[in-house]
């Protein structure tokens, strides 16, 4: 299958913001804005691309008691026109539930398709790392988030590309997986451990997310060309 390709949108000025959308738009339906852009410059990246009829992927993770969630999923869902919305699942099965009956409410009042979706374990983080707060085995604890995930009634998790295969393979193949840290062949993975590449996502990402890997590159239009033509080698 062939993912969505969504381009993670990190910046904090309009002229980054515009040159990055003016470079990619054909390129890409799918656009994530995450907490830099969103705290800096949230209502302008994401009004101009509402503008361009762009898909937006709100990546927040939200984390946070179940009522606090709630109140701030449907806060910003209300106020702003995302297609899809995250929260952390550490915070717990009542979180979850509650984040999914904001997204549920807005949903219904907007009459369109909101994806709700649950973080699994960072991709910048390591087995070393997650030892520290007692957890020893990322793979089983992302398997064992997606299900609780499932279960409350989220629509997919974000999760990397090692540990999509299992996901689907034991939930479904409706459940989402979307997949940061996307590279190139061998491109340097700077501060994300559990990466992947192109090819991997689109085995098994439905959302595969793609921001350094063309923004640090040294010719980005080439290195979208490289993309397509990756793309179009595995259709």
């Amino acid at each position: 299958m062939k993912p969505n390709l969504v381009f993670a949108l990190d910046f904090q000025d309009k002229e980054k913001i515009d040159y990055w959308i003016n470079i990619t738009e054909s390129s890409f339906d799918w656009y994530k804005v995450g907490m830099e852009a969103f705290y800096s410059m949230g209502d302008y990246a994401l009004q101009t691309l509402f503008t361009k009829n762009k898909h937006i992927f709100l990546d927040l993770k939200l984390n946070d008691i179940p009522n606090t969630v709630y109140r701030a999923t449907k806060a910003i869902l209300i106020h702003y026109p995302v297609d899809m919305i995250n929260m952390h699942l550490i915070s717990g099965k009542e979180s979850v539930k509650a984040f999914k009956d904001a997204v549920i409410e807005v949903s219904n009042m907007r009459r369109k398709t909101i994806y709700s979706i649950g973080v699994t374990i960072l991709t910048s983080l390591s087995e070393d790392d997650m030892s520290i707060i007692g957890i020893n085995n990322i793979a089983e604890t992302v398997s064992n988030l997606s299900t609780m995930a499932f279960e409350c009634g989220l629509d997919g998790v974000v999760c990397s590309t090692k540990e999509a295969p299992n996901i689907k393979q034991h939930l479904g193949s409706s459940f989402l997986t979307v997949t940061p840290g996307i590279r190139f062949d061998s491109q340097d993975a700077a501060d994300q451990r559990r990466t992947g590449t192109l090819v991997e996502a689109a085995k098994w990402s439905d959302f595969a997310v793609i921001g350094r890997a063309l923004t640090q590159s040294e010719d980005p239009n080439l290195t979208l060309e490289h993309m397509k033509e990756m793309l179009e080698g595995l259709s």
